[in-house]
């Protein structure tokens, strides 16, 4: 074997290994995703399959040692696209890829031992993996409606991973039924140059990309309470934000519905921890109920929430405060075995021409929270800059007036 040849080999088992053990270790101890082990025995496979062309020579006779090569590679491709499928959640394939790849290991041996066509037999593993690279870039790019910069680049790498495979195919088939010298000769030459590049080119794009969903999860985690799955303080900081802006560019209303569960710590002193923990969840699924996509609902305090409803006008965002509130009072909690009823009580405030910001807004409707809580709780109240007396002296929402 030729000095550079052996060199390039070895710098491929060795990186290969190294991926097999990154994506080991990313599975092990960053959320046990089924794709990184998936991609851990991927590499693990192209490890092996690098280590077998390195000792060509042990196999006496050439099929044998051909037909491994070709199976580990077919090993490889099927376990990274199924890679690719678990990482998206991806329906567009299907569910268990190896029957199609036993169906090409078949055509491989049949035409390396039943019916041998040298042509064939050496286009099938390159045509193969160009198709599987083709579909994999398609997974990652319909995987959202905005594909994330890393994802574009590990998409367009494949793609062009996958378009010089469809070269080596080419320069393969035309050789015949026969081994030529000058055919064989140029397809390894072509390999030498193209195969290991694209290789690795691929999996360093794979890598970056995986390291972008990290930091993507990291950013969510620092936005989210991790009891309710709701936007914490921060998160309800920089959506809520986003909404208020959208409003103001857009001309439409925006309100606040702020609500706090009635009595909260004769739950948790009463029941324990546990089940102040339950109630709390029990909420925030009642709140997620009916929600439109630009609705942003927080959890902004040990019991207090907060739901911004852009487009909503007071009038409307009352109706809808009242129906959260009908909702919490007529469904129960299973605590201890018994049944524990709750209310909350709400605070509703809508934008006007003073507000600054979003936070001008949760400011008032805090403060309607609080008159609802003094009132009596389990109701709806509004922040009294948002009031007007009627003829019978009683308070009333200025867009009923």
């Amino acid at each position: 074997m030729d000095s550079q040849v052996f060199y390039i080999l070895v710098s491929m088992v060795s990186t290969s290994a190294a991926l097999g053990i990154i994506f080991f270790l990313a599975w092990r101890n960053l959320g046990r995703q089924p794709y990184a082990l998936t991609w851990a025995f991927a590499f693990s496979a192209a490890a092996i399959q690098w280590v077998v062309y390195l000792c060509a020579g042990l196999f006496t006779n050439p099929q044998v040692h051909w037909l491994l090569v070709s199976l580990l590679a077919i090993v490889l491709m099927t376990l990274i696209l199924r890679g690719h499928c678990q990482r998206t959640g991806s329906d567009l394939l299907p569910q268990n890829l190896w029957p199609y790849s036993a169906a090409l290991f078949f055509v491989v041996v049949w035409t390396t031992v039943i019916g041998p066509h040298a042509g064939l037999r050496t286009m099938l593993v390159p045509a193969a993996a160009a198709v599987s690279l083709l579909l994999s870039a398609w997974v990652i790019v319909r995987h959202r409606q905005q594909t994330r910069p890393a994802e574009w680049a590990a998409a367009i790498s494949l793609v062009l991973f996958a378009l010089s495979q469809f070269i080596a195919a080419g320069i393969a088939v035309v050789q015949g039924p026969d081994v030529e010298a000058g055919f064989q000769s140029l397809f390894m030459h072509y390999n030498l140059i193209t195969l290991p590049t694209g290789y690795l080119a691929t999996s360093m794009f794979v890598v970056f990309m995986v390291a972008s969903d990290i930091s993507e999860e990291m950013k969510e985690i620092a936005v989210r309470d991790q009891l309710t799955g709701l936007y914490n303080r921060r998160g309800l900081a920089e959506h809520g934000a986003q909404a208020y802006a959208s409003g103001q560019r857009n001309d439409m209303p925006i309100s606040i519905v702020m609500t706090d569960i009635d009595r909260f710590k004769y739950i948790n002193d009463q029941y324990g921890h546990a089940a102040g923990d339950d109630a709390l969840c029990h909420i925030a699924d009642l709140l997620r109920q009916d929600r439109h996509g630009d609705d942003v609902l927080a959890r902004v305090g040990g019991e207090e929430f907060v739901v911004v409803l852009p487009g909503v006008d007071m009038a409307r965002a009352i109706d809808m405060a009242d129906e959260l509130r009908e909702r919490i009072e007529s469904s129960s909690l299973v605590a201890d075995g018994e049944e524990l009823s709750m209310t909350s009580s709400f605070g509703v405030a809508t934008l006007t021409g003073k507000d600054t910001c979003l936070n001008d807004i949760i400011v008032r409707a805090d403060r309607a929270l609080y008159r609802s809580k003094r009132a009596g709780r389990n109701q709806v109240d509004l922040e009294s800059s948002q009031m007007m007396i009627s003829k019978d002296g009683s308070l009333q929402p200025i867009s009923q007036g």
